[in-house]
C-alpha cells in the first residue's frame, strides 16, 4: 500500500477544508452586473475542464468627437421583442398601406449593441460636418422660436437619412477604435424604445405633451390637453426610459437603417433588416416629433420619407454593434 508523505497529507487537508468552508458559506448576496455581454473571448482548461471565460462590458461609454466633445451610448441587452402594436390600440395603422404596417410580430435582437443616449446634437453635428443646417437655431429660419436659447444641446434637424450616413462615416473615419457607427435598425429602435414594456409608450399609455414633447392639443389615452413649445427642445428634458434612454418619443423623428415595407416572411426573426427597397425609395423613421400629434408617438407608430428629405422634424440617433 502507497503511503503519501506527510506534508503532501497535510497539503490535501488544508485544501480539503478549505473547500468545505467555502461551500458553508452564503454567497447569495454576491453581487453581479446586471448586463453582461454573451461575448465569449477565449477558453481556458483548468484541472482538465473547459470553462468559458466572458468579459463584462460597461453599462455607458463615451466616444470622443474631438475638441473635448463626447457622445454618450447605451448597451442594450440582447433579447426579444413584440413588434408593432395589438388591434385593439387605438389609432394604429394610421398611414394607409396595402399591407399591415404594425402587424404584431415578435423578433431577436441576437447580440447586445450600443445606441446613443440622446439624439445627435446641434454642436455633435457641427462638430463632424462643420455646419449646424437646424431649423431650430440662431441662424435658422426658426431662430425667433429659440430666441434667447442655448440651442447647442438641442437635436439637430433638417437633417435627411443621407446626410445621416455621411456623420456615420466621417464618425468612424475619425474613430481610433475603427467602430462602424451606422444608424439603428427598425427593430433595435422598437426594441430600445419600449426597454421592456408593451404599452404604446415606454412610460405608459397616455401623452399629452407633458411625457414628452409633441403636440400636446392632441393628446392620446386622456381627454386632458398639454403643452406645446411649437419647436425641439433640449435633449434630455423629459427623461430616460428604463434602458437609460432619452427622446424615443417626440423632439424629432429619427431615422433608421431600413427601407419602409411589410414586416412580411422575406425578413429575418433574427436582427431583421429590410435592406433591398420594397417598392418605392423610402426609408423609415421613428418616434414622432415635436409637431406631431402624440398618436404618431407611439413606439409602433413607422414613418417613411425618401432618403433624400430634410425637415424640422427628422433628426436620428448614432448606434454600433460590437466587434466580432
Amino acid at each position: 500500500m502507497c503511503r503519501l508523505p506527510l506534508f503532501q497529507l497535510s497539503l490535501s487537508v488544508l485544501v480539503l477544508t478549505a473547500l468545505v468552508l467555502f461551500a458553508s458559506q452564503d454567497h447569495s448576496g454576491d453581487k453581479q452586473n446586471p448586463i453582461i455581454a454573451t461575448h465569449e473571448l477565449h477558453q481556458t482548461v483548468l484541472l482538465g475542464k473547459t470553462s468559458e471565460t466572458k468579459f463584462e462590458l460597461p453599462q455607458t461609454m463615451l466616444v470622443d468627437l474631438g475638441g473635448g466633445m463626447k457622445m454618450e451610448f447605451v448597451l442594450i441587452p440582447k433579447g426579444k421583442v413584440k413588434m408593432g402594436s395589438p388591434p385593439d390600440e387605438k389609432d394604429r395603422n394610421l398611414f394607409t398601406e396595402d399591407f399591415d404596417a404594425e402587424k404584431l410580430h415578435e423578433v431577436e435582437i441576437g447580440k447586445p449593441f450600443y445606441l446613443a443616449k440622446y439624439p445627435v446634437t446641434q454642436e455633435q453635428y457641427q462638430a463632424i460636418i462643420g455646419k449646424n443646417p437646424s431649423w431650430f437655431c440662431k441662424d435658422g429660419d426658426g431662430a425667433a422660436k429659440v430666441k434667447d436659447l442655448d440651442t447647442k444641446q438641442f437635436p439637430v434637424e433638417m437633417v435627411s437619412w443621407d446626410d445621416a450616413q455621411v456623420f456615420c462615416k466621417r464618425l468612424a473615419d475619425n474613430d481610433k477604435q475603427k467602430r462602424k457607427f451606422r444608424l439603428p435598425t427598425e427593430a433595435e429602435w422598437e426594441y430600445a424604445c419600449r426597454a421592456g414594456t408593451s404599452t404604446p409608450f415606454s412610460f405608459g399609455s397616455k401623452l399629452n405633451g407633458k411625457e414628452a414633447n409633441c403636440d400636446g392639443n392632441y393628446p392620446y389615452g386622456t381627454t386632458d390637453k398639454g403643452p406645446y413649445k411649437e419647436r425641439t427642445t433640449k435633449v434630455g428634458e423629459y427623461g430616460e426610459n428604463k434602458w437609460g434612454l432619452c427622446d424615443m418619443h417626440g423632439n424629432v423623428w429619427q431615422w433608421c437603417e431600413d427601407y419602409y415595407g411589410p414586416y412580411d416572411n422575406d425578413l429575418k426573426s433574427t436582427d431583421p433588416l429590410r435592406s433591398v427597397k420594397y417598392s418605392k425609395n423610402r426609408r423609415v423613421s421613428r418616434g414622432g416629433s415635436w409637431i406631431s400629434h402624440a398618436k404618431y408617438c407611439r413606439a409602433a407608430d413607422r414613418r417613411w420619407d425618401a432618403p433624400d428629405r430634410q425637415g424640422s422634424v427628422l433628426g436620428f440617433r448614432v448606434a454600433f454593434s460590437l466587434k466580432e
